[in-house]
């Protein structure tokens, strides 16, 4: 629960995508948006005293905030139940048994790329890429990524998480028992789908948002998809850890990339 004495510095390191509640309570708080500001502003006012700098009730800043928790918690809290129904109790003692040859450990510290305001994932899956099958991944972040089980355990990862004090140290190794599925969160190419076939189509533009909203308001448009409508999404980046989500669901996505920081994803209900 966020309360008016956390810090402003802390609660954007836990919440990045608190920082869009912020400016939509008062522009006054657009300066986060850059770095050197941030560094100098967030970490000597705490959620009170930001309220009053920005001349805001300082409920309804928490309010608006405790809402963006508790949506990011539902999310998580269903990611997990969706790994527990897939995983058996012998696999979770494997997990917790599975010894780390510390000499085959390749470290990945991705709070430096979160520090500076980029996404971590593709540079989470092109260091997957370069791993040797015997080689384990050793994430470092100052959170539990947990949409991340399900993106690699799909690739054939599984994982073991220790955490020391608010370090979360994540142990990505490859697993026999575990069926690789790419396909699954491989996106369809665009050109396979004419939205122009569909009576209606719904656009939601997320390239401003900042995790986990993108994925919330895709999910929250879900139930307005059916044979006659799609749903096309604007994205700064290709949607990865969303397409897991998609097929569970009974959706398919299909990703066209228009330039490096755009991306269109035409999202259907399956037939059948």
């Amino acid at each position: 629960m966020i309360t008016k004495e956390l810090k402003i510095s802390k609660l954007l390191t836990q919440y990045p995508q608190a920082i869009e509640v912020l400016i939509k309570v008062s522009p006054h708080f657009r300066k986060l948006k850059n770095p050197i500001l941030k560094k100098a502003l967030a970490g000597r006012v705490n959620v009170e005293q930001a309220a009053r700098i920005a001349n805001v009730d300082v409920n309804i800043l928490l309010s608006k905030l405790n809402n963006l928790v508790n949506k990011f918690s539902e999310e998580i809290n269903s990611v997990n139940k969706n790994e527990e129904k897939t995983v058996k109790g012998d696999d979770k003692m494997h997990e917790n048994s599975y010894k780390i040859d510390q000499n085959k450990v390749v470290t990945f510290d991705v709070r430096p790329i979160i520090a500076g305001g980029k996404d971590p994932l593709k540079f989470i899956l092109a260091k997957v890429n370069e791993l040797k099958d015997d080689e384990v991944l050793l994430l470092i972040n100052s959170f539990e990524p947990i949409p991340l089980y399900t993106v690699l355990g799909r690739k054939g990862y599984a994982h073991k998480t220790e955490k020391e004090d608010d370090v979360f140290k994540i142990y990505f190794y490859r697993d026999s028992k575990l069926n690789v599925t790419d396909e699954e969160i491989t996106p369809h190419i665009n050109d396979e789908i004419n939205i122009a076939d569909f009576e209606n189509i719904i656009e939601i533009d997320v390239r401003e948002l900042e995790p986990p909203e993108p994925m919330v308001k895709v999910l929250e448009a879900l139930s307005k998809i059916d044979d006659k409508t799609v749903l096309l999404m604007h994205h700064h980046r290709e949607p990865l850890m969303l397409y897991p989500k998609l097929e569970e669901r009974g959706y398919r996505a299909f990703c066209t990339k228009i330039n490096e920081d755009y991306f269109k994803i035409v999202i259907i209900k399956k037939k059948g």
